[in-house]
């Protein structure tokens, strides 16, 4: 048995039984041990002939070689890895009918990844078994990739014609950081430098569909055939003009004003995961002690929101409070000195949400009953749902209101990792008195688990 190495992305296994394409995949023989094998060779991979044939390519076994596993399958002959030589508009060309095909042959991949992908000597392409290739991307994240850790779909595909586009017409990585997980930051926040700044002269219309592709919502990315028709205005009239010396520079110092307010925004949203939390801690603390000192003020000269509700009506407005983050409502359904800590808390996360906004762009974290009732979709990183599921209510034969939920919160300690949500279950038994103006919560008995 002889392996020799044909480039950088491929051996020549020669064995008894024939010659096999050897795919290293980067994965080490002690990580690929908790592999599904059986689960990687029914996966196979696929061919599409520069005649737009469809035929599958297995995988027939794995060998270790320099301690990494190989993948084997068929031999192919002349096949070669992309390489920086390949990235044209014609590349992109060629690539298109191949992904339409993919879709419409079902094949289970969300995008490119450029370790995945060979060229055929017909100007066909192979593409390595979904399965194998989730196993690479998941364990060799790295500045190849032209998929979105996120999207799915169409969209996906989208990003990644977006991702190759930008290459062919800067030469660079549009997401490129220090390490692979800046990298995913900078995918996942759309932070992205001025197109015009590293491609003088490019049009707008080139432009607004690259960075649709690339970082706008994924219902607004641009379909194959918005691909295909930019691809053929693209090679035959160019999407790239000459330009005046003096309107050039003024492009490229507005870009260069462009890229230090994105730059900006990145260090800001770096100090804040690092040191921000403690500046929030602090105006948390002002804002509590603000409410409390202007609640009972405010009270004075108002009616509470709860006038003239009965008990049950008033723990459901409690409940529905904390999922509003309105502390204010909260007092209204409190006797004095009671549920402080739950007042707090939502002072505390309802200032640290408004902040991140600020200082990241992000959105309010969605409600745990809609994200919950949506299916749990996956959230972005450092998006967390909030609130309270599954809330039952039931008076008892005393007086009092038994609640049942599920409480969400941020994870402890911040609010990266996306739905990685610390939550727990709670029973609460809440007393009820009624005061002056209405029925208040005099007590709250609380029970937890996790």
């Amino acid at each position: 048995m002889t392996v020799n190495k044909i480039d950088n992305g491929a051996l020549q296994y020669h064995a008894p039984d024939g010659v096999f394409l050897g795919i290293p995949t980067g994965i080490s023989t002690r990580r690929f041990s908790s592999a599904d094998t059986v689960a990687i060779r029914k996966s196979e991979g696929i061919i599409i002939s520069g005649a737009g044939e469809i035929s599958s390519w297995p995988i027939e076994r794995f060998i270790e070689f320099e301690g990494d596993m190989i993948a084997l399958g068929p031999w192919l002959e002349e096949s070669k890895p992309f390489e920086k030589e390949d990235f044209t508009p014609e590349m992109i060309a060629r690539l298109l009918p191949a992904i339409r095909l993919l879709k419409s042959a079902g094949f289970p991949m969300n995008g490119l990844y450029s370790k995945a992908v060979r060229w055929l000597s017909d100007g066909g392409i192979l593409i390595y078994p979904p399965k194998l290739v989730a196993w690479m991307v998941e364990l060799n994240q790295d500045s190849r990739m032209w998929i979105h850790p996120d999207r799915k779909g169409d969209s996906a595909w989208s990003f990644s014609l977006g991702v190759l586009a930008w290459q062919v017409l800067t030469g660079s990585d549009p997401f490129a950081g220090e390490t692979d997980e800046a990298r995913r930051e900078r995918i996942r926040l759309g932070i992205l430098p001025p197109l015009e700044s590293l491609a003088p002269g490019v049009t707008q219309n080139a432009e607004i569909l690259i960075r649709k592709a690339l970082t706008g919502p994924e219902e607004t990315a641009p379909t194959l055939e918005d691909w295909g028709s930019f691809i053929k205005l693209w090679l035959h009239e160019g999407i790239v003009s000459a330009l005046p010396e003096t309107e050039l520079q003024e492009r490229k110092a507005r870009a260069r004003d462009k890229a230090d307010g994105i730059e900006k925004k990145l260090r800001n949203r770096r100090w804040f995961r690092k040191s921000g939390w403690k500046l929030l801690v602090s105006l948390a603390v002002i804002a509590g002690v603000l409410a409390f000192i202007s609640a009972p003020i405010r009270k004075a000269f108002e009616a509470p929101v709860t006038a003239g509700m009965p008990p049950m009506e008033v723990a459901e407005t409690y409940y529905r409070a904390i999922d509003d983050m309105d502390s204010e409502i909260m007092d209204d359904c409190l006797a004095k000195k009671i549920g402080k800590d739950d007042v707090r808390l939502i002072t505390t996360v309802y200032v640290t949400s408004k902040m991140r906004q600020g200082y990241e762009g992000i959105g309010d974290p969605p409600l745990a009953s809609d994200w919950i009732k949506d299916g749990k979709p996956e959230l972005s990183e450092g998006i967390w749902p909030w609130g309270i599921s599954d809330l039952t209510l039931k008076q008892l034969n005393d007086g009092r209101i038994e609640a049942r939920y599920r409480f969400w919160t941020p994870p402890e300690g911040g609010t990266e990792g996306g739905a990685a949500s610390w939550s727990v279950s709670r029973i609460d038994i809440l007393h009820f008195t009624q005061g002056r103006k209405s029925w208040e919560i005099s007590g709250i008995q609380r029970t937890t688990e996790e």
